[in-house]
């Protein structure tokens, strides 16, 4: 036997690569369910949160400010300092005491904000409290309290300004007092004017009017709160549930280890997906073939897509081993890929553990297969009552296989001497072994994943073991199981499958051999490269083995 040695596979996932857009977009589809969840329960904190926080009500009162005395020689009032004046330990004093308000100055003027359209003379005094009539009555203190401080202001710098203009005054009287009446009258008349002036401005002073400003728009009660906003609760809850639903997506599919799609079973396997197909087995309990009762189906075009490549890969690759990683439950990939091989003409021998080779015994009706120690392997072989050219080799328990292989000197050759293709089952296995033991036999290895069962873990480990061995990788086949397939393919043609009467090997034997007519297939000359071994008939033109551009030369390298 002979076969390609392989360095190893050209390529691994085991480092975490970045998220791509696409892929991050494939993530919230796939999370969409945990996403949309996250986001209802954001929306059901926000709104638990809002009914729990306390509403606020705010009002504002309209203050018109204006020099507080007509003698004033400015006609103009800074708003930043007046913004600060309504805030002051004053004017909260003054606010509180009208309002009998129970807590310290600080927490009054907490409540208040200031605020001045640009270019005014208005302030915007607003004052938050718990309720309607809070919020007014506090708006309308703080107002009035602002205006009384501004008189009270007012009034002192006017009664400040005039005792020191009588002092003036009386100080100008005594000097003129103390003239001599022998000084000219320049002097005195000189004094006389100061005191004049001085007796007019005290004259103005005294019959000045304070203004300190008026409320030009009184605070109202509020119609609604001003917070909490609901719209803002609730947007607040719609984007953390959506932050959170993407950063646990992310988390949970970073953890999460499955093969999803070909590209992730490219990356970990490092070699091509040579096929990929929803199947209709169930993984729990056999079922029909889709390589006989669904010949038209995609899974059954796929399997016909494996077999094109094992035979048009070089003329030694008479063995091929199926293996998987991590797969739950029957996979009935191997026995499809056999049958496939017979109804192309090929004769077949699908090989494996004896649980492996079981369910052939019903859906193929084979003779039970029961492993004979001391007897030759081809001597062993039971045929298949529906696929003549299929037959089934049972190789006894797994932890016996070794055993049993070797009292054969680990070689196939006699069974070659009587099949064209060995199918090696290394996916319906027990034990990671048994895979090895058999890809030691094969020529080449077609690795089966299944969508969200296998990891790729799993696959990146089988495919190190299998390059440990030498055994040549064409590339892997994933598979998607879908429940409710067995007995309905949908495909025309196929109405006898679901016929009750019949029993499933009298089904497959009516389709396998039902005419003449639909025997093309298997009367078709078989390729001289898989002609039993002593047949030495000449190939026709029509015979001859036709191979794809670009497969190259045969392997010439030996396999240990």
């Amino acid at each position: 036997m002979t076969g390609k040695a392989l360095a190893g596979p050209p390529g691994s996932s085991s480092g975490q690569s970045v998220v791509t857009i696409g892929q991050f977009f494939s993530i919230l589809r796939r999370r969409l369910l945990l996403v949309l969840t996250l986001v209802l329960l954001g929306i059901l904190a926000a709104g638990a949160l809002l009914l729990a926080t306390p509403k606020t009500y705010e009002a504002t009162a309209v203050v018109d400010i204006s020099p507080t005395s007509s003698s004033s020689s400015s006609s103009t009032v800074s708003t930043i300092t007046e913004s600060r004046i309504v805030t002051s330990t004053s004017v909260t004093l003054a606010a509180r005491e009208t309002l009998a308000f129970a807590g310290t100055p600080t927490e009054l003027a907490e409540r208040v904000t200031v605020t001045s359209p640009l270019a005014s003379q208005f302030l915007n005094i607003t004052y938050a409290a718990d309720s309607p009539q809070g919020a007014a009555d506090g708006a309308n203190a703080f107002a009035h309290a602002y205006l009384d401080y501004r008189t009270q202001i007012a009034q002192k710098d006017i009664t400040l300004r005039i005792g020191r203009i009588q002092s003036q005054v009386a100080d100008l009287q005594k000097r003129l007092t103390d003239l001599k009446t022998s000084q000219n009258d320049p002097q005195r008349g000189l004094l006389q004017n100061q005191i004049q002036q001085l007796q007019n401005q005290l004259n103005n002073y005294q019959t000045s009017v304070i203004s300190p400003g008026q409320v030009a728009g009184a605070a109202l009660k509020p119609a609604s709160p001003s917070s909490p906003r609901p719209v803002l609760y609730l947007a607040g809850g719609v984007l953390f549930g959506l932050l959170a639903g993407i950063i646990l997506s992310v988390l949970r599919d970073r953890r999460d280890d499955r093969v999803r799609n070909a590209a992730e079973l490219e990356q970990s396997l490092g070699y091509p997906v040579l096929a990929e197909s929803v199947t209709a087995e169930s993984g729990s309990r056999t079922g029909p073939l889709a390589a006989i009762d669904a010949n038209r189906s995609p899974e059954a075009d796929a399997y016909r897509t494996i077999t094109t490549t094992v035979t048009a890969d070089a003329v030694d690759s008479r063995i091929v081993l199926l293996c998987g990683a991590g797969l739950e439950g029957l996979s009935l990939a191997p026995l499809n890929l056999a049958a496939t091989f017979a109804m192309q003409g090929l004769q077949t021998v699908i090989a494996g553990p004896r649980h492996a080779v079981e369910p052939a015994i019903d859906l193929l009706g084979v003779p039970s297969p029961l492993p004979t120690p001391g007897l030759r392997l081809v001597d062993q072989l039971a045929p298949s009552a529906t696929l003549p050219r299929l037959s089934v080799l049972s190789l006894g328990d797994e932890v016996s296989l070794g055993a049993a292989l070797r009292a054969n000197g680990d070689r196939l050759d006699d069974v070659l001497a009587k099949a064209d293709v060995i199918v090696l089952d290394g996916v319906n296995i027990e034990l990671p072994s048994t895979s090895l033991r058999l890809a030691q036999l094969a020529d080449e290895a077609v690795v089966v994943a299944y969508r969200n069962r296998s990891t790729h873990a799993g696959t990146e480990r089988l495919a190190r073991q299998l390059a440990q061995v030498n055994t040549t990788v064409l590339g892997g086949i994933l598979l998607t199981r879908r429940s409710g397939l067995h007995s309905r393919f949908g495909l025309r043609g196929s109405a006898g499958a679901r016929r009750a009467a019949p029993s499933h090997r009298e089904s497959v034997a009516a389709r396998v051999d039902p005419s003449p007519s639909e025997q093309v297939t298997a009367t078709l000359p078989v390729p001289a490269l898989y002609r039993p071994t002593g047949h030495t008939a000449a190939p026709s033109d029509s015979e001859a083995p036709i191979s794809p551009a670009g497969t190259g030369s045969s392997r010439s390298a030996s396999k240990s």
